[in-house]
């Protein structure tokens, strides 16, 4: 039996609760302890953050050793929005005594491992000044609580308790959950299937799953942005120092849907799509217009890879290619032993299945090999191949939708537009929302249940790199329009009372109409003062 934990009753409603506590939330708990304590009305005793890791955590399974951020270190939690807060990258150097060393880097990007260091003393410092965070919960529902409050549902995750809190605003930062390939789905979880987001923490165990085959190991990776090179790049190092038996290098191959790997734009021109107020400028314009937009920029972020990584995997194949030159002239029998790097175009998986083989040896009578077929599509001819691989790594990205599933599940998506039955769901602007409400884009009814609509699913990998699906006309699914203010404050309908709606705020989860920072880090100090701004004014 489930037992309950109850902390809703009058004297326990918090002022804000805020469900995830990444960059996104922890910009926004910085921003909050910036305000007056005097006047604000948001108190920051009042305030808690529900993170289901058992501590501050940021992408752990990509700190990869030497792996750097693709953004200015001043892009940081606060800078752009407050150069004086102690909160920004600058403090957290001072504090550690690295400054100086620091720019004597000369370099305006900092590791990755050292950037996740700097999140966490964030996290350590913002508890310090009195903001709650609840570690190791999952929220598993939010619901009406009544007089204007929501019900938050966590569970503990070490024991299975259940809290119920209640809150008169919610600040909703959930971040990305993996997404992987369908017909992988369909096979997982498997311990030689991972996806990037845990690729540290399970290579070492994927790997020690395949030491009992004396063959070459074939793996594969699937995706073509920074997160795919990353860890390709890291499994031909590891498999290079394991070796094998027959001498014989491993294979590793990389399965794009394009014809090559791209790099991605860096210039300075390109990321003026990245200023603070070009988020103005997006929100602003006509759906389609914004949607071009974000086409005419998808160069700058998504399924592209940074230039310096793309010229380290260039020149690994290159030298592979030059061992195999050298041998062969040499009439050397044997082949390289480094782990030789492949990449498959114009490649689109389209079903996998596991295998079962036998024992390799008659002494290796109880062991028995698992490999995966898959089935690829070429997606200039639509032909068919075969492949198999010992172990897949997904670096497909991410999905961002659990948000919308909470809301579902709840009373409350009705007040926003949401139906629990609804298909697709769009979001749309404030201006939208006005011309909707004074009848200028016709019957009410028919606009917020999304005739006409379109929907999208989007999915961003830990820099960004993104598949984006085709907008498709949703005219015979149900479809739902929810609206969102310039301030990441979804907008309850007309027919809804709005004094008894609690407050909720999205971040992170609103590209499509704030345009191609929303899921990055490029802004986060400035949205997140933009939405405890507008949090304090309206409560």
């Amino acid at each position: 039996m489930v037992s309950l934990i109850f902390e809703a009753q009058p004297a326990d409603v918090y002022d804000v609760i805020g469900l995830g506590f990444g960059p996104a939330n922890l910009a926004a708990a910085g921003a909050l302890l910036e305000q007056p304590r005097e006047t604000c009305p948001i108190s920051v005793n009042k305030s808690l953050f529900i993170e289901r890791h058992h501590e501050f955590r940021w992408h752990p399974g990509m700190l990869l050793p030497g792996t750097r951020m693709q953004i200015s270190f001043l892009k940081d939690l606060a800078t752009l929005r407050s150069p004086q807060s102690p909160i920004t990258f600058v403090a957290y150097l001072h504090s550690q005594n690295r400054l100086v060393e620091f720019i004597n880097r000369n370099c305006m990007t900092p590791t990755r491992k050292e950037y996740s260091d700097y999140l966490a003393h964030v996290a350590r410092y913002v508890q310090g000044q009195g903001i709650k965070v609840a570690y190791g919960e999952n929220v598993i529902a939010i619901e009406e609580g009544g007089e204007g409050t929501v019900l938050v549902h966590s569970i503990v995750l070490t024991i299975g308790e259940t809290i119920i809190r209640r809150a008169k605003n919610l600040i909703i930062s959930p971040g990305g959950s993996p997404r992987v390939p369908r017909c992988i789905q369909s096979i997982s979880p498997h311990p030689r299937i991972i996806h990037s987001s845990a690729y540290l923490s399970s290579v070492e165990p994927m790997l020690d799953t395949m030491k009992t085959i004396t063959r070459p190991l074939k793996i594969a990776v699937v995706g073509a942005g920074q997160s795919a090179v990353e860890v390709l790049l890291d499994l031909q190092s590891r498999l290079t120092s394991m070796g094998n038996s027959t001498g014989q290098a491993h294979d590793l191959h990389l399965i794009i849907r394009g014809g090559s790997l791209k790099s991605s734009d860096g210039g300075p021109f390109s990321n003026q799509v990245y200023n603070p107020e070009f988020v103005d400028v997006m929100y602003d314009l006509p759906s389609d217009s914004r949607r071009r937009v974000m086409a005419d920029y998808e160069g700058t972020n998504y399924g592209v890879v940074n230039p310096i990584t793309l010229d380290s995997l260039f020149n690994v194949m290159y030298d592979q290619r030059v061992d195999s030159d050298i041998a062969r002239c040499k009439k050397n029998v044997l082949a390289a032993t480094d782990a030789h790097i492949t990449i498959v175009t114009y490649s689109n998986l389209a079903s996998a299945e596991i295998s079962t083989h036998s024992p390799q040896t008659s002494t290796d009578t109880h062991t028995h090999t698992h490999t995966f077929s898959v089935l690829l599509q070429n997606t200039l001819t639509q032909d068919f191949s075969e492949a198999t691989y010992d172990a897949i790594v997904c670096a497909t990205g991410y999905e961002r939708n659990s948000w919308l599933n909470l809301l579902k599940s709840s009373g409350l998506g009705k007040h926003f537009g949401l139906c629990a039955t609804s298909d697709n769901t769009r979001l749309s602007v404030e201006r939208d929302f006005r011309a909707t409400i004074n009848g200028k884009n016709g019957a009410f009814k028919a606009a917020t249940n999304g005739i006409n609509g379109h929907s999208r699913t989007s999915v961003t990998g830990i820099n960004g790199e993104k598949t984006h699906a085709q907008y498709t006309s949703t005219e015979t699914k149900d479809s739902d329009t929810i609206y969102i203010s310039r301030s990441h404050r979804l907008l309850p309908l007309p027919t809804a009372s709005h004094g008894l709606i609690p407050k909720i705020y999205l971040q992170g989860c609103a590209e499509e109409t704030h345009g191609i920072t929303e899921t990055l880090l490029s802004v986060v100090g400035i949205r997140a003062g933009e939405v405890v701004e507008d949090l304090c004014s309206n409560h």
